[in-house]
Order: C-alpha cells, then sequence, then structure tokens
C-alpha cells in the first residue's frame, strides 16, 4: 500500500478507481477536493503509485492498493466496512472479488455503482467453457444487482440499467469530465491553423469498438482529396492497433496518414483536438465520450451512429451531430462544410461545465445517504 501516512478513523464517501483512465480520475478526484469537503471523501486506487498517468498521489485522502484484490483484501475489507456510503467507479473487480462482496451484504447496502460503459454493456462473458461463463456471469449480474443505486451519464443508459437489472433500479446522473469548459477554452488556438486540408480524427484508442476499417473504408472516398486522417491508437489492443495502421496505409498514401501512438499530456491533447475540423466515431455503445463531447464542444462536426446509445441521445437533446449511415456518401464539399450551429448544444455544455459536473455530484451524494440506509 503506497500514497498516504495514514488512514481515517472515520470515512464517510469511499471512492474505488481501478486505475483505467486517469484522465477522469485525475479529474474527478481533484473535482471532489475542491469542491466538496475533502475530509468526508477518501479515495482507493487499485494501481500502483508509480503508474506515470497517476496526479493524485499529492492528495491527503487517497490510497493505491494494486493488492487489494489478493495480499491486501483484509484491509481492503475493513476500509469497505469502515466507509457510511462506497463508489464503485467502473466495476472492474475479478468475479471473484465481487462473489466475496455479495456474501457482506452490508456493503452492498451502501455501494453506488458507477457505469462507465464498458461495465455496462460488456460485463457478460461469452465464447468459453459454457458452465463457468454461467457461474462467472451469474455473480457480475447479482453484484449489479445488490447495489443499493446506479450512477448513469445519460438517460439513454439509465434505459438499459433498467432493461437489464429492473425498472425498480435506483438510477442517479452525473458525469464525468476531464478537461472542463473553461479550461478547453483557455487552450484554443490565438489563429486557427490553416494547411487547407481537412483534419479528421477516426475514434479514440485502438479498441475493436471503434470499427476503424470500416470507417477508413468509407473515408476512402475522399483519399484523393485534401484530407488528413488522424487514429489515435495510444492505448488498447496493440495488435488491433497494428491491423488499423496497416488498414490505413493500405487505403491512404503515407502523407495523409497521422497515426497516435505516444501518449500525450491531457491538456495538449486538448489543443490537438482544436485542430481536427471532423470527428468520426463508429461506436454503438457509451464510449469515447471525452472526445466526442470536447469536439461537439468545441463546434467540431461529429459523426456517430444515430441508432447508437449515443445517437439516441443527442438526437434527444437536439444537439447537432452527423449520422454515421451517411459517411462516404456525401461529397467532398458536403463532407467538408462546417456546422450550422451557432453554439454548442445545452446537453454538451452542461456535461462540459465544472459548476454542473459539481451541482450532479452534489445530487449523487445526497441521493446516496438515503438510498444507502
Amino acid at each position: 500500500m503506497t500514497g498516504i501516512a495514514s488512514i481515517p478513523e472515520t470515512i464517510k464517501h469511499l471512492h474505488i478507481w481501478n486505475g483505467s483512465n486517469y484522465a477522469t480520475i485525475n479529474s474527478f478526484t481533484s473535482l471532489v477536493n475542491r469542491r466538496f469537503d475533502r475530509e468526508e471523501h477518501f479515495f482507493v486506487c487499485i494501481d500502483s503509485e508509480s503508474n506515470p498517468q497517476q496526479k493524485i498521489s499529492r492528495f491527503k485522502n487517497v490510497l493505491f492498493m494494486p493488492k487489494a484484490e489478493h495480499e491486501d483484501f483484509k484491509t481492503f475489507l475493513a476500509l469497505l466496512k469502515k466507509a457510511e456510503h462506497v463508489y464503485w467507479h467502473a466495476m472492474g473487480l475479478n468475479w471473484r472479488t465481487q462473489a466475496k462482496l455479495l456474501a457482506r451484504p452490508e456493503i452492498m447496502k451502501k455501494s453506488c455503482w458507477v457505469e462507465w460503459g464498458a461495465d455496462l454493456y460488456g460485463w457478460r462473458r461469452k465464447g468459453g467453457n459454457p458452465i463457468r461463463d454461467a457461474i462467472v456471469n451469474s455473480v457480475c449480474y447479482r453484484w449489479r444487482k445488490s447495489v443499493s443505486c446506479t450512477v448513469a451519464i445519460f438517460e439513454t443508459d439509465g434505459e438499459v440499467i433498467k432493461s437489464q437489472f429492473g425498472e425498480d433500479m435506483p438510477v442517479l446522473y452525473a458525469g464525468y469530465c476531464a478537461v472542463h469548459a473553461e479550461r478547453t477554452d483557455e487552450l484554443k488556438p490565438a489563429e486557427p491553423e490553416n494547411d487547407g486540408l481537412l483534419h479528421v480524427l477516426v475514434g479514440h484508442s485502438a479498441t475493436p469498438n471503434c470499427f476503424h476499417a470500416d470507417v477508413l473504408e468509407k473515408l476512402a472516398r475522399y483519399r484523393d482529396e485534401k484530407i488528413a486522417v488522424h487514429i489515435p491508437l495510444t492505448y488498447g489492443d496493440m495488435d488491433y492497433a497494428r491491423d488499423v495502421e496497416k488498414k490505413a496505409y493500405e487505403l491512404f498514401p503515407a502523407e495523409k496518414v497521422f497515426i497516435l501512438k505516444d501518449q500525450m499530456e491531457l491538456e495538449d491533447y486538448i489543443r490537438y483536438l482544436w485542430g481536427m475540423d471532423v470527428g468520426v466515431f463508429a461506436v454503438w455503445r457509451q464510449i469515447a465520450l471525452g472526445n466526442i463531447e470536447q469536439l461537439l464542444y468545441m463546434m467540431k462536426k461529429v459523426y456517430m451512429p444515430s441508432d447508437s446509445v449515443l445517437g439516441k441521445y443527442f438526437s434527444g437533446k437536439n444537439a447537432e451531430y452527423y449520422p454515421y449511415e451517411i459517411l462516404g456518401t456525401e461529397t467532398f464539399e458536403e463532407f467538408s462544410r462546417g456546422v450550422k450551429a451557432a453554439k454548442p448544444a445545452d446537453c454538451v455544455v452542461k456535461y462540459m461545465s465544472e459548476n454542473s459536473v459539481a451541482a450532479q455530484w452534489k445530487v449523487v451524494f445526497t441521493a446516496a445517504e438515503s438510498l444507502g440506509k
């Protein structure tokens, strides 16, 4: 265990991270410590403090426990018992650990599951030994079914939660934002760079959920135009990343392909996004949200499937985006045309505003106190 001198005698709100997305972890931990009573909040990160992406070890209420599910499980369990309310930010624990928690209903009763996308849309195991898969899936289902409440970002996610775990499952709504609107505005270049190219961002990471090959084949219609195709592949499935890179160079001249392999500092990446004209996200579940929301806030043109979870959400909020289904059917002039709206949609501003995000979590913390009794 590393990262803190002592564990407090009492813990009101205990937050559990699994170290999978430090852009979000860093931002949210900082937000809570700035906007709420830090004496009431304690954070456990199931990861090593040596992870170069983390920027939270400076806080006195942070504890890194890379062995929380193994050698340090007794200490981890003691923290869970001590806390009044427990927030699981993405359920990334091993199924055996989830089973151990199910055997302690006093912990489940005060637990709030904050879904991140993959733990809602991809938790079911399949393709392995059918008996083992059935056992694992039963445990994972029961864990989610046993929490006192869930937190989702969008109403469309809430609908999926209720369809899977029952209409009586309490769902609260609150978002994360790695870089808030105020800072995004400050990072905007004073003068936009104009090199005469249409800069297109394809996906956000090396995950098959982005269907890169399909996107690139649609974009290939414009290979002879003044276009630059940017593909972030800094994390995810590296074998898949190599396949994507190979596909990109097969379809486009090398000088028009820009593969991101090295992790950028977050604010440098925001500056990078300011340089994009179009973002294409062929994603069907809630994923790539940090990129999508930033681009929508920056008034960039974003394509996504209209019948996806995100597409349905933004359609319901009258936010301007373009259906992925028409990608590759437009002329280059149509494709390169900017957005029509004069300002970002209210739902995007709500997600990006620090004041709004803090207010959403205040509601969650208050509601959790009553739901967990």
